[in-house]
């Protein structure tokens, strides 16, 4: 230890300093009364932290779409390939151009779908919304928010997505493939938890 006044060296326990006589126990009396404003200062600032949450919305989760909600139009393009350039050039016929809008049909609604449909978990709502031309868009206390049942398939398990089912005032909504339905479970399960662990 050193004198703060002259800067010589003395021992931890004098209470002056042998060289000046300088006042040591003032020393430690300003360094304690920085260490009680830091501890105060800390405690008021983790207050506001504490408040500003109840007040803030922000978000825990967002809920993500699996590539296999994409697998049918994957499988389709091929398909739609060979029969548009084999046959529907060919033939122009009505059942032809019947046949090539289907199967449009059914390439561009799944990724139409993958784009449009969203699950966001924040600390207060789920706001959901599900549909492309007319989308059903909700937005649910968390503390209204029941989760019925999660699904998934053995296929769901070997690739990792599945089904989530919520019911709001009698109303059922299903979301299917989804990334990791059990982490979403989780979060609506106990949200404080959640945001304990992750601050």
């Amino acid at each position: 230890m050193y004198c703060p006044n002259c800067g010589k060296e003395i021992k931890d326990s004098d209470n002056f300093c042998r060289f000046c006589g300088a006042d040591l126990r003032l020393e430690e009396t300003h360094v304690e009364e920085q260490h009680e404003e830091y501890v105060v200062q800390n405690e008021v600032e983790q207050h506001e932290i504490i408040e500003n949450s109840d007040e803030e919305e922000y978000v825990l989760y967002d809920v993500r779409k699996h590539w296999m909600s994409l697998a049918v139009p994957i499988f389709l393009v091929p398909l739609f390939l060979f029969y548009f350039w084999s046959i529907f050039l060919n033939s122009h016929s009505f059942l032809s151009w019947i046949t090539v809008i289907a199967i449009l049909a059914l390439i561009i609604y799944p990724i139409a779908r993958y784009k449009s449909d969203k699950i966001i978990i924040t600390n207060k709502f789920a706001h959901i919304k599900v549909g492309v031309l007319n989308p059903e868009e909700v937005d649910i206390p968390l503390e209204k928010l029941d989760v019925l049942e999660v699904s998934q398939t053995s296929m769901g398990r070997m690739f990792g997505y599945g089904m989530i089912s919520f019911a709001v005032n009698s109303e059922k909504y299903d979301y299917g493939y989804i990334e990791a339905p059990e982490d979403l479970q989780y979060i609506i399960d106990d949200p404080a938890r959640f945001i304990a662990e992750s601050m």
